[in-house]
């Protein structure tokens, strides 16, 4: 039923390089965007930055309501808002008001 030591020892060397082979490609864990000198991360653009993730869940809220697409992400200077180009505009506005 087992092959012989030298077939087993084989299939060990062949069982590791894959996993090793697999490790090297796909193992260095998510990278994430690094934001720009401006903060952006990619197509996104920052419309607001606040200390605390409560004042962001409330700024979000009120994007939400107004129908304003935004994500939010944690940076040095605090937690940022972040929306595409086309939201970015109507995400200041909103902002703003009030």
């Amino acid at each position: 039923m087992v092959g012989s030591i030298g077939e087993l020892l084989m299939a060990i060397a062949f069982v590791v390089l894959i996993v090793g082979l697999l490790r090297y490609t796909f193992g260095r864990g998510p990278q994430g965007a690094v934001p720009d000198e401006h903060g952006d991360l990619g197509l996104l653009e920052t419309v607001a930055v606040v200390p605390t993730r409560e004042a962001a869940d409330v700024l979000v809220a009120k994007l939400a309501r107004e129908k304003v697409r935004v994500t939010v992400s944690r940076g040095e200077a605090g937690w940022r808002l972040l929306a595409f180009p086309t939201d970015a505009d109507d995400a200041r506005v909103v902002l703003r008001s009030s």
